[in-house]
């Protein structure tokens, strides 16, 4: 059975509120010597202590972490995010519980953050999330001012941080158009074929490309984040007879997938054809060739959403608040 503070206080000799106290570190008008406080402390850790959870969590109100939910952490982008959300809020004094959704059905997602929700957290940083208006749990966060900010998404009443796409669209189009490319690729992925023109990476690069007189397609993968599947894409798109010149592919993973496919049909790169990926990952310096990206400000976006989502858990921010940063092109080896 767990060790209680009452296991600790019969062994010291002492009541259990001067155990609590001494252990919680609390403020009390109780005297108590730094002799008592030694042995309660060698006590419990011979005793092998733990505190419960759930009971601080009752004490103080707060539980003191923080839900993120995200797209699958194989993925260098969600790896990278996770990675710095853990070290932005832990510098708050909170932990990050994770909750990640391979993005397969509306359900799913939502389940993600009925998930973190059911834990108990203080608030929530959540990058895709299916949340629509009029629904019982948007409804409910609404209603409830719940802390939670979403990244990538802008829903009705709801705090949200994204990235505008045209700058960056913009600056690649035009360096693309500089190296003599007349003909750029969009390689997406579309849920359902409505989801096509409703991509907002695509309509700023349609944008981009009629500002620059640079000729715009599209194709797009049947698998979210397939690694197999976009090397096979690059590999047929090596032998198309009316081949783009370049190809902005939807995330740097995929990228990564339909750059050796390109490869492995002994295309050289970028002489023959320029890859641009898009999210700006730190993995992507270091693939051969290093990969062109459109970046997203990541760690400014990780950084806002938590600054959000403690502002509202401390009452010092109504939730709706809107932010939205430039994206910008990275130049490396693949264009």
């Amino acid at each position: 059975m767990a060790v209680t503070i009452a296991d600790i206080a019969k062994t010291v000799g002492v009541h259990q509120s001067t155990v609590s106290t001494v252990l919680n570190k609390s403020r009390s008008t109780i005297r108590i010597s730094e002799k008592t406080r030694k042995k309660i402390f060698e006590t419990a850790q011979q005793l092998n202590y733990r505190p419960s959870f759930s009971a601080q969590a009752l004490a103080r109100g707060k539980t003191f972490s923080i839900g993120m939910t995200c797209g699958s952490i194989h993925s260098p982008h969600y790896s990278e995010l996770a990675s710095h959300a853990m070290q932005e809020v832990e510098a708050h004094g909170y932990h990050l519980l994770l909750s990640v959704t391979q993005w397969l059905t509306m359900e799913n997602n939502l389940d993600c953050l009925e998930t973190l929700m059911s834990r108990g957290v203080d608030g929530i940083i959540s990058w895709g999330t299916s949340l629509q208006p009029g629904t019982s749990l948007y409804e409910h966060l609404v209603r409830e001012k719940f802390p939670i900010a979403l990244c990538g998404e802008n829903v009705g009443q709801l705090s949200s941080i994204d990235s505008e796409w045209g700058t960056g669209m913009n600056e690649t189009v035009a360096y693309l158009s500089r190296k003599g490319h007349s003909h750029i690729c969009f390689v997406g992925y579309a849920g359902k074929p409505e989801d096509e023109n409703n991509d907002p990476k695509w309509v700023s690069l349609l944008k981009a490309c009629s500002r620059y007189g640079v000729k715009a397609s599209a194709s797009y993968l049947k698998k979210l984040s397939n690694l197999e599947e976009a090397e096979e894409f690059g590999m047929k798109a090596a032998h198309q007879a009316d081949r783009a010149t370049a190809f902005l592919v939807y995330s740097d993973y995929v990228a990564f997938g339909f750059l050796r496919g390109l490869l492995n049909q002994g295309l050289r790169i970028p002489q023959e054809v320029a890859v641009v990926g898009i999210d700006g990952t730190k993995m992507g310096k270091y693939f051969h060739p290093s990969l062109t990206t459109i970046a997203q400000e990541r760690e400014q976006i990780v950084a806002k959403a938590i600054e959000m989502v403690l502002g509202m858990i401390d009452k010092k921010q109504e939730p709706g608040q809107k932010v939205i940063f430039p994206t910008k092109l990275i130049i490396r080896e693949s264009a």
